[in-house]
């Protein structure tokens, strides 16, 4: 209805039954991902994190999670063709029967055309194996930690934090309790 009317509309993806982090989390929130961003939502909201129909977050889901939709993101900006004369400059270059793999054109530019995930391991299974053999879970989690230990809280204007800690102040005190909610008013 929302595209009939020309409406921007929200949606939810990433979820699914799943209990725990394992390949059914990542089926179901592949393909939810797939049909929000095919449908063309404006806004996809609950899109990391979610075990068993949202009853859970799960910390490793959701930086994997996070990372897909930074994905999704790129795949929905479609083809970037804002360097394209530059690369028809390319095919003299290469010329018949060649690659543009290794072609100046192409290594500074693949990483704007693809996106590269840095949670998923593309190494041999000897090189994962020398380097600890983590599987996702261990990896994401390990890079959870990695950002929670890096945080640095925003700074905000003093004037600006005072100004909304005064409202929370005022509001609390205008908000009637819960139990009161049905009773007078």
């Amino acid at each position: 209805m929302a595209r009939h009317y020309n409406l921007p509309w929200r949606t939810s993806s990433h979820l699914g039954g799943a209990k725990t982090f394992d390949a059914q989390a990542g089926y179901e929130s592949a393909t939810t991902m797939s049909a929000v961003l095919h449908s063309g939502a404006n806004y996809i909201w609950h899109s990391a994190g979610w075990n068993e129909a949202g009853m859970h977050c799960s910390v490793a889901k959701f930086v994997v999670d996070a990372e897909q939709c930074a994905m999704a993101y790129r795949m929905a900006e479609g083809p970037k063709w804002d360097d394209f004369d530059q690369a028809l400059t390319a095919i003299p270059d290469v010329g018949p029967g060649g690659h543009y793999l290794g072609h100046p054109h192409t290594l500074e530019n693949f990483q704007k055309a693809y996106f590269m995930p840095e949670l998923f391991d593309n190494n041999s299974v000897e090189q994962w194996q020398a380097e600890g053999a983590l599987d996702t879970t261990k990896r994401a989690l390990n890079h959870a930690r990695r950002l929670l230990s890096e945080y640095q809280e925003p700074k905000l204007d003093e004037a600006k934090d005072e100004a909304l800690r005064d409202y929370i102040a005022r509001r609390e005190q205008e908000i009637p309790a819960a139990d009161e909610l049905n009773q007078s008013y």
